[in-house]
């Protein structure tokens, strides 16, 4: 057996070697130098306002879905749309309303208005989305011309979209509405992609292929005249089938760029190729975007495009070009940092460019300390959020796109202490998504919506998903959704028997998933996934001032139960070969593990490392929720390190790099980690109604911090030098801040210019109270009446 694991062992790592070699050599990795890799952006002065989506249709349509003549079931066909409208005067506001399957680009006399509207279907079983684009700062009095070209998908992903089956297109805008009135024209240039370099068969979009010898010139521009384009064909009104009932697509239409120079594009500008060549061109990060080129060419001449993640089976462009000077825009956008062209010899290269396209919210907190790594790998994490954002949380954006829920969770974590809260929506109507899928018979949350497949759950995944919904309550103060949660997870949660052991029967669900890896100790993880949900669910029950009562007797029975699985080297089931620490760790989240047993299971998950990155953000959680901290910060360095090393600007969905995608949500945990435990900012209350500041100077000496919440910003800046502490907090209006100042016996602590703490005595003054020292710190709290920066200092 053993000549067999070691004979296995060695082609895996050939092959996951050569797959690295071709990652890198077909993308250019390497180019750029991230040792000291940090996010362009600046914080907003003023917190945004705390919103919540509308997740209700819209049922007073008046439009039509429009069409070419076809039946509309083709798949990836490209339809160009015109209408041509008089108005006496233009509007001081105009809203439309607009849906489309799949994808659709609007102009207004030639002005583009709308870059990639739409959102993947998908809100319930059988729904849709519909945008809301204001119109009037593009309409002036007299003729006006709406144009759009819409990009019909007509296939189904396997889990991040659902295929209504028939193309279409709904416009209304006040008297303005999409009927047979409106011109249509299948564009003629754009068609399928006849070569083996196909995307992954979990995407619903399919290659850009486009020929410029049939392009049809600019005919988004008024003057274009469309006398020979056939009347469009009007189907159902907005609510029908196949469509369904259309929601508000309940987060920002996307963020543009605007056509931008790569980092290289000078190296490529005017130059006339005499043999083929691949161009590879550089972005500062990872990004979702669509590339452009300028080319003088002769007709005929084949331009592939492609991105380092093409070969994991993300899209591919192809442009096959005319005679003459010309550009083109591939729309479809992918990602990644080096995009590589393939020109073909005969072709002069005149300019290449790209367009970064996202989620429109704004970067609002930070993390920054002595420990370049650390920095390095709070930024990474960042960037790895961002690019797995866009019409939902995804997995990751080339191979899959999918909202699973497990990566969700993290990334809804990961917002809450660096996105504003647009950012936060993303999570809102995956959440409603999720609850729009529950079988009222089966009461299953289910892990991936929409998916193809019709059903699909990982129980680990949604046990995990049940205590995020706790968790966005207690960063927001939403009790709203609190509410609309709340039935859902109990009759999820609900699904697991406890037997007369007192643990509960396993579900495996439609994949027995708990972790990527081996050595999963199934039944102490899934028990204590179970506690921690029920836990969660008694909070939940408080908070909405129902009877937890049913949730603590169960917790009772699981605790007693668990108790089976203790043994002095940490927990593990009998079933078990080995101590696992992704086990112990949820045991430590859930509060099975009483504080006795902390230094045990503190040994298991200093010494254990078989979680994959998606656990590991737990294992960090639990090595801090028992102020573990130099034994976290250990972990990350050790686990992380070559993440952290690897010029790239995300993290990847394995240890090892070569083993899976280059950015994955759920790797980006230590955001989390660092913001919440290292500078120690988090809510007490539900809604940072009183949140504590408790920064670990023994581990940094020196850290700033950011974290957008609902209340506005806390930031913090703290330094400990030469025995003394400076630490500036400043404190959004109306909030309690619990602020632990390190101390050491003999010191005195001051706020501002006046002592308050000083030879072990409370120098009271206004507005600040004293609750006491624990822990290596003096402990104040104050609640200014508005945004006030406190700086407290402790030394002789």
């Amino acid at each position: 057996m053993g000549f067999f694991r070691s004979v296995w062992g060695k082609v895996t790592a050939f092959f996951a070697a050569a797959l690295a070699f071709l990652t890198n050599f077909f993308g250019g990795l390497g180019f750029m130098d991230h040792s000291a890799f940090r996010n362009d952006y600046t914080i907003p002065e003023t917190a945004a306002p705390y919103t919540r989506i509308d997740a209700s249709p819209k049922t007073d349509w008046r439009a039509r879905f429009i069409w070419d003549g076809s039946d509309g079931t083709e798949e990836n066909v490209w339809m160009c749309l015109r209408k041509t409208v008089t108005l006496e005067k233009a509007p001081g506001t105009l809203k439309a309303y607009i849906s489309a399957d799949s994808r659709y680009w609007l102009y207004v006399n030639g002005e583009n208005v709308v870059f990639e509207g739409g959102v993947k279907r998908g809100p319930t079983p059988d729904g849709s989305y519909f945008d809301e684009v204001e119109l009037a700062p593009f309409l002036k009095p007299g003729k006006n011309v709406i144009t759009a070209l819409v990009w019909y998908w007509g296939k189904d992903s396997s889990f991040s979209s659902t295929d209504s089956g028939k193309a279409g297109f709904l416009f209304e805008a006040g008297e303005i509405v999409s009927d047979g009135s409106w011109k249509a024209l299948r564009h003629p240039a754009y068609g399928n992609d006849p070569g083996t370099l196909q995307p992954n068969y979990r995407l619903p979009e399919s290659n850009i292929c486009f020929d410029a010898g049939k392009d049809i010139g600019d005919w988004t521009a008024p003057d274009f005249d469309d006398e020979k384009w056939e009347n469009a064909a009007a189907s159902g009104r907005g609510g029908d089938a196949p469509w369904g009932a259309l929601y508000p697509r309940g987060i920002p239409l996307l963020k543009n760029s605007g056509l931008q120079d790569y980092l290289n594009s000078d190296d490529y500008k005017d130059l006339r190729l005499k043999r083929p060549r691949k161009l590879t061109l550089h972005l500062p990060h990872n990004a979702q975007c669509t590339p452009y080129l300028k080319v003088d060419s002769p007709a005929g001449k084949q331009i592939r495009i492609m991105t380092e993640n093409t070969l994991l089976g993300a899209v591919s462009d192809v442009y096959t070009t005319k005679d003459g000077v010309q550009e083109f825009e591939a729309l479809g956008w992918f990602n990644g940092e080096h995009i590589t062209y393939e020109i073909p010899a005969g072709v002069t290269v005149l300019s290449l460019k790209y367009r970064e396209t996202g989620y429109d919210t704004a970067f609002s907190g930070d993390f920054v300390c002595e420990d370049e790594a650390l920095n390095v790998l709070w930024q990474k994490s960042l960037r790895t959020l961002y690019v797995t954002m866009r019409d939902n949380f995804m997995d990751c954006p080339d191979r899959e796109r999918a909202q699973w829920w497990g990566d969700v969770t993290n990334e809804m974590a990961m917002s809450l202490y660096s996105l504003d809260p647009a950012g936060w929506l993303l999570y809102q109507k995956g959440v409603a998504c999720m609850l729009g899928h529950v079988d009222p018979e089966t009461k299953v949350l289910q892990t991936v919506v929409p998916n193809s497949n019709g059903f699909f759950e990982l129980p680990a995944q949604q046990l995990a998903g049940v205590c995020g919904f706790w968790t966005y309550y207690l960063y927001t103060g939403d009790k709203d959704f609190l509410a609309s949660v709340y039935d859902a997870a109990v009759d999820y949660v609900g699904l697991w028997e406890i037997g007369e052991d007192g643990l509960v029967t396993h579900r495996e669900g439609s994949w027995d998933w708990l972790d990527w890896g081996t050595k999963i100790d199934v039944a102490a993880l899934e028990n204590a996934w179970v506690y921690y949900a029920l836990s969660c669910l008694r909070e939940m029950a408080a908070a909405l001032g129902k009877d937890g009562g049913a949730f603590t007797r169960k917790m009772e029975t699981l605790k007693a139960g668990y108790e089976a699985f203790w043994t002095p080297k940490g927990y593990k089931s009998p079933e078990a070969a080995v101590i696992d620490d992704r086990a112990n760790a949820v045991a430590i989240l859930s509060g099975l593990a009483d504080e006795a047993r902390y230094g045990t299971v503190a040994g298991v998950l200093t010494k254990t490392f078989h979680a994959s990155p998606y656990m590991e953000y737990y294992v960090l959680e639990a090595l801090c929720r028992m102020e573990r901290y130099e034994e976290a910060k250990a972990r990350i360095l050790k686990r992380y390190g070559a993440m952290i090393r690897y010029d790239y600007s995300t993290l990847w969905e394995h240890w090892r790099r070569a083993l899976g995608t280059l950015n994955h949500a759920w790797s980006g945990g230590p955001l989390v980690i660092m913001s919440k435990h290292f500078a120690g900012v988090k809510p007490l209350k539900p809604g940072y109604e009183e949140f504590l500041v408790r920064p670990q100077t023994t581990l940094l000496r020196k850290m700033e911090c950011v974290v957008p919440t609902v209340k506005g910003y806390i930031r913090l800046s703290c330094e400990k030098k030469a025995g003394a502490l400076t630490l500036d907090v400043r404190v959004p209006g109306k909030a309690k801040a619990v602020v632990c100042v390190p101390y050491r016996d003999g010191q005195t602590v001051k706020l501002g210019s006046e002592a308050i703490y000083e030879n072990g005595q409370f120098l009271p003054l206004e507005g600040l109270s004293f609750e006491g020292l624990r822990d290596g710190c003096a402990v104040f709290s104050v609640t200014p009446d508005k945004d006030e920066t406190l700086r407290f200092t402790a030394g002789k």
